[in-house]
């Protein structure tokens, strides 16, 4: 069997942790969430590597990240809560410190995203961030049947070889063949479930955006009036369609106008499964998966582009390129 290409991977890593023993460090604590996520199921969870770092997701949430700043953790908030003394050492730490950007907190399983820097000095530290750490991998994966798909295709078996490699030791992989897909009526029945405390028309506004109806589309029609890409404007033809996923969106963001596409359902389904996005002018960027002879078919071409971008559509384009794009 041919062995992985781990070169790419190698660099990105040792640039981010140049030092030999830090970067072991990191990669095993790293390795300790793997196989902690990996006692829930081989289907939930999975890695992959990007310029900045190295990620573990379970479900839909990353939950570890390798980082130039340490190593990235979300820790239960419910916990963490409830052990004020443990809190209080974390604060009180200089291995420590909070995520004060846009990831600063999880709102689908609750959580507190943090720094931590591991040394031989605070090493104490980790068995205390470890369990804040897995109770929270414990509900997210509780809460997710599986990975989500397109960070299925993410994954990469080359970092867990390349890690396997740095740490002399056997990594398992995940396995998706026996995951089930995830529709609409699952997503909308796990919202029922957690979503109670909501004002019953809030609720139901929420609901209806899932399935491309109610305000979100009225909305979404009185802003484009057309298709936003191709100008058609047979309204009972065109489909409301979110940017960044619904399973993924909070509930501001669920209902957010700016959060949304008014397409013709041939746009949508592409658009929906990744394999066409748009760029911050607006411009299409085609997945180099949809063939040639089906981008003719489906009638998608390169100068095809959305008819307006707002600032405020910025940060989900964004969002949709980086995890949605294939």
């Amino acid at each position: 069997m041919k062995k992985p290409d781990t070169r790419r991977i190698e660099q990105i890593v040792s640039s981010l942790l140049p030092g030999e023993e830090y970067r072991k460090v990191c990669l095993s604590l790293f390795v300790e969430s793997l196989l902690k996520a990996n006692s829930y199921g081989s289907g939930k969870w999975g890695t992959y590597c990007y310029s900045g770092g190295v990620r573990l997701l379970v479900g839909s949430l990353i939950v570890c990240t390798i980082h130039k700043d340490g190593l990235w953790l979300s820790l239960d908030k419910q916990l963490l809560d409830e052990k004020k003394d443990e809190k209080n050492l974390l604060e009180g730490s200089r291995a420590w410190r909070w995520e004060k950007g846009k990831y600063a907190e999880y709102e689908q399983v609750p959580s507190r995203n943090g720094y931590y820097i591991p040394s031989e000095e605070n090493l104490d530290l980790w068995p205390i961030i470890r369990d804040l750490h897995f109770e929270y991998i414990t509900k997210a994966a509780y809460k997710y049947n599986q990975l989500r798909c397109d960070s299925q295709k993410k994954h990469s078996p080359e970092l867990l070889a390349y890690i396997g490699d740095e740490l002399g030791r056997s990594i398992p992989g995940p396995d998706y063949s026996n995951t089930p897909r995830t529709n609409a009526y699952d997503e909308v029945e796990e919202f029922k479930r957690t979503s109670k405390g909501l004002p019953k028309t809030v609720r139901r506004s929420i609901i209806l955006s899932r399935i491309g109806q109610g305000v979100f589309r009225s909305d979404l029609i009185r802003y484009w009036r057309k298709c936003a890409v191709t100008g058609c404007d047979s309204l009972d033809l065109l489909r409301a369609s979110h940017i960044k996923p619904w399973r993924d969106s909070d509930n501001e963001e669920r209902l957010d106008i700016y959060n949304g596409l008014l397409l013709t359902p041939n746009l949508d389904s592409a658009f929906d499964k990744g394999y066409i996005s748009f760029d911050d002018d607006g411009k299409i960027l085609i997945s180099d998966s949809l063939k040639e002879k089906d981008r003719n078919k489906l009638g998608i071409h390169s100068k095809m582009k959305l008819r307006r971008v707002d600032k405020s559509h910025i940060k989900y384009l964004d969002y949709h390129r980086c995890e949605i794009l294939k």
